[in-house]
């Protein structure tokens, strides 16, 4: 794990006077953003199933679970659906074999209808850092340090008038907004650099 304090070399230059609080506030910031929109860190979690049981803490081995990509019972894979759906279809209070699920913000899985027979399912989430972190992850620093500082820079300029400077502030989101689509192409491509290909429907 990297502090975050190793990103103030990558910020403090464009930011004269800035406390480094709020600098290191701002990098958290723009890590957590990073996460969310590129699914750059992923975990394969096991989540014992309990008869009579239908929420499930999701505890990865560091982080927080931010997205569920993909729900397994064995090679069956659970469809999600938005609460209110899950609730007025009542899969709550209905028991059987589990084939939907949600996922609360608070990273509490809820899946339906409610488990009758004890089983282990298979999650594949993405993560991203706690909202009091002092560590990041070390791909973030290795890999994208700069784009992340950018991105702090330009976070730090958007929420406090004592360094505010549109022209800067544009300039360095920019280079923030490059690094997510660069590395959500390069997740497309499989984490390969290669091209992406298109296959067109025939008609």
């Amino acid at each position: 794990m990297t502090a975050l304090n190793q990103f103030m070399d990558f910020t403090r230059g464009r930011l004269p006077g800035c406390p480094e609080q709020l600098m290191e506030k701002a990098v958290l910031e723009v890590c957590i953003e990073f996460c969310k929109r590129t699914q750059l860190l992923v975990e394969a979690i096991d989540i014992p199933m309990v008869v009579g049981t239908y929420q499930y803490a999701v505890t990865p081995t560091s982080d927080l679970p931010w997205d569920m990509i993909q729900l397994r019972r064995e090679s069956l894979a659970l469809t999600p659906l938005a609460r209110l759906d899950f609730l007025a279809a009542r899969l709550d209070v209905l028991e059987g074999s589990p084939q939907y699920y949600y996922l609360e913000d608070s990273g509490i899985l809820v899946v339906g209808p409610i488990p009758v027979a004890e089983e282990t399912l298979s999650a594949l989430v993405t993560l991203r850092p706690d909202d009091d972190a002092t560590t990041v992850p070390d791909v973030l620093f290795r890999e994208f340090r700069n784009p992340i500082a950018a991105g702090a820079r330009a976070w730090v300029r958007r929420h406090h008038g004592d360094w505010s400077d549109s022209l800067m502030e544009a300039e360095d989101r920019n280079l923030f907004e490059r690094a997510v689509n660069n590395q959500n192409s390069r997740r497309a491509r499989g984490g390969v650099d290669r091209p992406l290909r298109v296959q067109f429907p025939s008609f």
